[in-house]
């Protein structure tokens, strides 16, 4: 059977599937908290896959192992920098599930004295960079679809688009997670043979290592990326984790405190893990065939020219479920961000008919993320670039204002101000000292210019409780689906 075929009937498997049980979940979903929230009821267990998922999407699957084509084990990097960042958010926001909140920003608004400055400049960050981040992983899925199968690279972008919409719309977040622990299952095992047909078939360990550069096979590959390079995708990914809603999103929804924190802690760890399977694929693309133009190509063409076609078909169903899982958590995200916050900041008040309101909000994220693929060029290079500058202020203030409770909005505002200046300034650092061009300056600068400003300016007022219990309030609106004003 030729390779095109097999990928063929296995993403056409894959996609009825998927959709099916979609639609399956779709009819249990009743309430805007179901849809939402999962009714706040997810087991760990359900939790570990999702989450897993969520953070193997197009930049693992392409870029990560792309990096280990030309970088050798600085490739694996990526993948721990998102699963040390999990980790980090199940060990230090757990305890945030007590306070049932809906949003990443509810938690900012409680740790701020509900600052109206800090609050919507959350909201608006967060929400549209779901929408960014849904637009980069259709379009990563799209031209996966393209490369296999030969079609349009418009027509892939539609099919994904469609595909991940069909499988995130009907039931909400329960679709979502429980689709999502499929997928993972499908992730892990297409990548698990495909790990060892790479071993196998390159002389094992030693054989890898004896087919690529001295230097990709240094500690996480700093010998050929370069050490603050690396502490730096590390620091850089950690941040964006520890900023994204998606993660607060399946902790809140967990059935417990304790599940909410050892589904991300487990999680982290298997990402971590995972991170390994990156480096192998990378390298034996490499030993193969060290000429690719563009190392971001280099999954593509293993798969293509190096792999039964069965072999091939499994990988490239993994890897796209990888991408659709992440697709769906940004999908997500965005509906309960627009139906929060959004819908009221716009209007003034809470959508009259929530649920509704949430499934609109997400068909237009949808087609708006669709069109943007369709038309965008480098722009998606260009967000992938500077989308990480504004996460990696919310960053600071989250884990500042979570363990310094001495911490103000005025010193929150300054920090989300000097962290992006930073980073710009960091990004045309080139030719300068190898220190000063990464991610962890302008971590190191948000954070000591909020403490700075903080100790000037008086106290956060009301405190954290009482503005969670305010939030609280205002959320059983949208979860009860009653009417009321802003």
């Amino acid at each position: 059977m030729r390779t095109e075929v097999a990928i063929a009937i296995g993403l056409i498997a894959y996609a009825v599937l998927m959709l099916l049980f979609s639609a399956f979940l779709a009819r249990r979903v009743s309430k805007t908290t179901d849809y939402l929230m999962g009714g706040r009821n997810f087991p760990f267990w359900i939790l570990i896959g999702s989450v897993t998922a969520a953070n193997i999407g197009t930049g693992v699957i392409v870029g990560a192992s792309g990096l280990a084509y030309k970088h050798g084990w600085a490739g694996a990097a990526y993948p721990i920098g998102l699963g040390l960042g999990t980790a980090v958010v199940g060990i230090a926001f757990a305890a945030m599930r007590r306070h049932r909140f809906m949003t990443l920003s509810e938690e900012v608004a409680s740790y701020y004295g509900n600052s109206r400055v800090v609050v919507e400049f959350s909201n608006l960050t967060l929400f549209f960079a779901q929408l960014c981040w849904l637009t980069v992983q259709i379009m990563g899925g799209a031209a996966l679809l393209a490369a296999v199968t030969h079609l349009p690279p418009h027509l892939c972008i539609v099919a994904a688009a469609v595909i991940t919409a069909g499988i995130a719309i009907p039931g909400g977040l329960k679709s979502v997670v429980y689709t999502d622990f499929l997928q993972t299952a499908i992730l892990l095992s297409g990548f698990a043979v495909l790990t060892y047909s790479a071993l196998h078939h390159s002389g094992g360990w030693v054989g890898l290592r004896q087919s690529v550069p001295h230097a990709y096979f240094s500690l996480l590959g700093v010998a050929s990326y370069g050490k603050w390079k690396v502490a730096g995708l590390i620091v850089a990914l950690m941040a964006s984790a520890i900023a994204d809603p998606g993660r607060r999103l399946s902790m809140y929804s967990a059935r417990s405190e304790r599940g909410a924190k050892l589904a991300m802690i487990l999680a982290g760890v298997i990402v971590i893990v995972f991170s390994a399977v990156v480096g192998i694929t990378g390298m034996y693309a490499f030993h193969l065939n060290q000429h690719l133009a563009n190392p971001d190509e280099s999954l593509i063409w293993l798969v293509m020219n190096a792999l039964p076609s069965w072999l091939a078909a499994f990988v490239v169903v993994s890897v796209v479920s990888g991408i659709i899982s992440c697709a769906n958590w940004n999908a997500i995200a965005a509906g309960t961000f627009f139906v929060r916050h959004i819908y009221p900041l716009a209007t003034g008040r809470y959508a009259k008919r929530p649920l509704l309101a949430v499934r609109v909000a997400l068909i237009c994220s949808f087609v708006i993320s669709t069109l943007v693929a369709l038309h965008a060029g480098t722009i998606v290079g260009f967000v992938v670039k500077f989308l990480p500058i504004t996460l990696s202020g919310l960053a600071v203030i989250i884990m500042v204002g979570r363990f310094w409770k001495r911490s103000t909005w005025q010193g929150a505002l300054a920090a989300l101000i000097a962290t992006p200046v930073a980073s710009l300034a960091v990004m045309f650092a080139s030719g300068r000292a190898s220190f000063l061009n990464n991610a962890v300056v302008p971590t190191l600068v948000g954070a000591v210019v909020q403490i700075v400003v903080s100790l000037l300016t008086p106290p956060t007022t009301p405190s954290f409780e009482q503005v969670a219990d305010i939030l609280h309030r205002e959320r059983e609106v949208v979860e009860e689906g009653t009417t009321a004003n802003r």
